[in-house]
């Protein structure tokens, strides 16, 4: 709800999470460190707006001297990181402690993280208390203003049905981070941000964009003839209205995750593929010191000129980023200078446009006040010679308290964009921080369509095919059986004859995902290879854990109701390894699951535990339970470790639940 968040070379930035939690795996032991020498470390990555790294810091201070100004901090860059469940209730223990006096700031902090988090209520009357208490700053007391007025615009707006939006599978979102989706055809380009930079000195290797796509909803594929780097950051493309002309960007890292990018251009060559060299626009459109990026392409009609739009942090606009406009030049030499599109600036920031033909509409996100929270995504009508009406916000059926970005209209009634609302793959559970993924919406009531000028033969009316039912979430126990949770080769603690492990199954899911390209990487030629691990993935991998979270939190309604619960796991591995090994293994992998119920919900589950009245009984099968399809290590590791039969072996399940009252 706060205007002017921070904008980092446009929406890439919201993918740069990857990198930060590989610097904190990274990182060298901190525990050892005094909280002093903590909190200026903390300090110094704040100041290069570095959130993650500074929370890491903050968090290992307070863990060493839990004094009210490091959980100031801590909540802070919280907040920045977008972790608001952590932030809320960093803030929450500042605001009801002895300390609250002395932190006005943390009030203020806690009402704009309830607004992030769509509790508008909540929001208002703590922004309203923090006012009524008289100690903010004059900037403060602006954004607690604007804030609380948004919160309200909020509260008042109607519920909306008219859009269905759905996440597109993981067959084209990753873990990292996708985004600038645009559809021509069967086929979707997007671009990724799930890419190791190669021969980056950096430590640890940073991440790198690169556009995608796909044909018929298969998995992405990356596109040919040279059109990404594998240094720089390739990302956001806009066609020109002839075909012949493709827009994008070339980013390059500048000092360790920040980044700065520049509008780039290919032509066709005479089969009217795209040329494998481009040129960079020169100035003034790109401007050394500033980001110039995501660019869109408006036609006015009256005048037949074609503009190119992007978004830009340089001087002359209203605040941080801004969109701006040029003429496109016939011979792209003679380029004038951009100017901002006044009209539409905010002194927040406006970001993604996308300009639609059919509906002469420009489509854009902005974290402008009145909004929903973060970035949502505003509409206005093109009407001609560079003139613009008023922008309207989409509404609460496509935009939430979270980022909603990159619009791209396939035709009225069905829209792509990207946000980072939850329901996502979380990178670091701790956090809860989401990469952006991209959604498609579909009108639930669509436009009609303008009668044809004439018909020829009157068409026959279709019968409309059935409407499969929705299939209905689990409300018992019984009903997950069997839930299957799934592990990477050896995971658990690997090359150990240990029978237990420290690791809860959230760790090893987490590291699992972070591995899944590697599966790819093994099958590169085998396109039908690739879509059954993309499903495996998706319909398994990812299916089995949200089932153990759900299972979880009816575990834990049965057991506060009074019953008592008997939970019965299997362990299983696929035969690479002696048989005794594998029988470790399983045990391995059957802790890991309990130390899921030890220690879910910050150990929630435990008295029932030490109470008797929920039991964990196991059996470990190891390989002796493989089905016959997986392959031993004789069959080599591409299909013994990396093909989908493989995989499925290695896993944990929960075959049978058995209650009672006590």
């Amino acid at each position: 709800m706060v205007p002017g968040v921070r904008w980092f070379a446009g929406i890439i930035m919201k993918s740069s999470i990857c990198l930060l939690l590989l610097v904190l795996m990274c990182a060298t032991d901190v525990s050892a460190q005094r909280p002093a020498a903590l909190v200026r470390k903390g300090d110094a990555a704040m100041q290069v707006s570095d959130y993650y790294t500074a929370l890491h810091y903050f968090r290992q201070a307070l863990a060493a001297r839990p004094a009210p100004d490091i959980r100031f901090r801590l909540a802070e860059a919280a907040f920045q990181f977008k972790a608001y469940e952590l932030a809320a209730e960093q803030y929450e223990l500042l605001v009801e402690g002895s300390a609250a006096a002395q932190f006005p700031g943390a009030q203020l902090g806690l009402g704009l993280t309830y607004g992030c988090l769509g509790q508008y209520d909540a929001a208002v009357r703590t922004l309203d208390t923090f006012l009524q208490l008289g100690r903010g700053t004059r900037q403060q007391v602006n954004t607690a203003t604007q804030a609380m007025a948004s919160c309200r615009w909020a509260l008042t707006q109607p519920a909306d049905d008219t859009w269905k939006s759905e996440r597109l599978p993981r067959r084209i979102n990753s873990a990292y981070g996708e985004f600038g989706a645009w559809k021509s055809g069967d086929t979707l380009y997007f671009t990724s941000y799930r890419f190791e930079r190669e021969k980056d000195s950096y430590d640890p290797p940073r991440k790198v964009s690169k556009v995608m796509f796909s044909t018929d909803d298969k998995r992405g594929r990356l596109l040919g003839r040279g059109f990404n780097a594998d240094t720089l950051l390739t990302a956001h493309t806009a066609i020109s209205t002839n075909g012949k002309q493709l827009f994008f960007n070339r980013c390059q890292y500048v000092a360790g995750a920040q980044i700065r990018c520049d509008l780039c251009v290919r032509g066709t060559d005479r089969r009217g593929r795209w040329e494998s060299g481009f040129q960079k626009l020169p100035a003034p459109v790109n401007l050394p010191e500033y980001t110039n990026t995501q660019p869109a392409i408006l036609r006015d009609t009256a005048s037949q000129q074609e503009y190119l739009l992007f978004v830009s942090n340089r001087p002359g606009g209203a605040g941080s980023f801004d969109l701006w406009q040029v003429p496109i030049p016939a011979d792209l030499k003679k380029w004038e200078a951009p100017q901002p599109l006044a009209a539409l600036n905010s002194a927040a920031a406006e970001v993604s446009p996308f300009f639609s033909f059919e509906q002469q509409r420009l489509y854009f996100s902005t974290d402008a006040a009145p909004g929903f929270g973060g970035f949502d995504l505003v509409g206005v009508p093109y009407t001609g010679n560079g003139n613009w009406g008023p922008a309207e916000n989409l509404g609460p059926g496509l935009n939430t308290s979270y980022d909603e970005t990159y619009p791209f209209f396939e035709n009225e009634d069905v829209l792509y964009f990207s946000s980072n609302r939850p329901g996502g793959t979380y990178l670091d559970p701790d956090t809860k921080n989401c990469c952006s993924d991209i959604f498609k919406a579909e009108r639930l009531d669509p436009i009609p369509s303008p009668p044809p000028a004439f018909t020829q033969t009157e068409i026959p009316i279709p019968v409309p095919a059935a409407i499969p039912p929705v299939k209905a979430l689990p409300r018992t126990l019984e009903e997950f059986l069997p839930l299957m949770l799934f592990y990477d080769n050896d995971q658990p603690d690997p090359a150990t004859r240990k029978t237990t492990t420290r690791r809860t199954y959230e760790e090893t899911y987490f590291n699992y995902l972070k591995r899944e390209e590697n599966y790819y990487a093994q099958f590169t030629d085998e396109e039908e290879a690739q879509d059954a691990i993309a499903a495996f993935f998706e319909s398994e991998v990812v299916a089995g854990y949200e089932s153990l979270e759900r299972f979880s939190s009816i575990l834990l309604e049965q057991l506060a109701a009074g019953q008592t619960v008997e939970i019965f796991l299997k362990g299983y591995t696929s035969p690479r390894a002696q048989g005794d090994y594998n029988l470790l293994l399983g045990k391995r992998r059957v802790s890991a699951v309990r130390n899921h119920f030890t220690g879910w919900r910050a150990g929630i589950l435990q008295r029932y535990l030490q109470e008797g009245k929920l039991i964990i009984s196991e059996v470990s099968f190891g390989e002796t339970q493989a089905a016959a399809a997986a392959q031993d290590e004789r069959a080599g590791e591409r299909l013994s470790i990396y093909s989908p039969a493989a995989a499925r072996e290695r896993r944990v399940e929960i075959v049978e639940v058995k209650r009672g009252n006590r």
